[in-house]
């Protein structure tokens, strides 16, 4: 057998997913992971919430799935790049992409929350411009405008 192209880390909670697959699917998922371990390109990005991992197919009916990253390995890795397992399970009603959002999820949506709580804070303030000028509205009423010379009116047509 050849020698990995890739280092292989898996999230814990991934392993689990794992080890509660239908016995004929972990053989499958585990063999699709060796692929990929491998260099097997067998696997397909993923878009919105998920961009930046990868789905792979477990089985032939595409009713399994697992979710992947490609990431750079540790500084102590014989690699230069690992396969980071976030989850595996069913397809049905994106459970295993529901799965996967939750573990790496917290991570974006503190970004989100950061950025959110920076435009508020960025509504909240005042200009420093505001600081100078006075707040209130001044006590004397403006200069009366002078009409102009009264334009003759049309008389109105019936």
């Amino acid at each position: 057998m050849s020698r990995a192209r890739f280092a292989f880390s898996a999230h814990p909670d991934a392993i689990a997913d794992l080890r509660g697959l239908p016995d004929d699917m972990r053989d499958l998922a585990l063999l699709e992971l060796q692929n990929l371990v491998h260099g097997s390109d067998d696997c397909l990005p993923l878009k919105g919430r998920l961009a930046g991992f990868h789905k792979v197919y477990v089985d032939p009916s595409v009713s399994y799935r697992m979710v992947i990253q490609f990431r750079p390995a540790p500084p102590t890795s014989h690699h230069k790049r690992e396969i980071y397992l976030v989850a595996a399970g069913s397809r049905k009603d994106y459970a295993v992409y529901r799965a996967a959002h939750l573990r790496t999820g917290p991570h974006q949506d503190a970004e989100t929350a950061s950025a959110s709580e920076a435009r508020v804070q960025a509504a909240r303030s005042r200009s420093p411009r505001a600081v100078d000028q006075p707040t209130a509205v001044p006590a004397s009423p403006p200069a009366a405008v002078q009409p102009a010379a009264a334009a003759p009116r049309k008389a109105p047509q019936r």
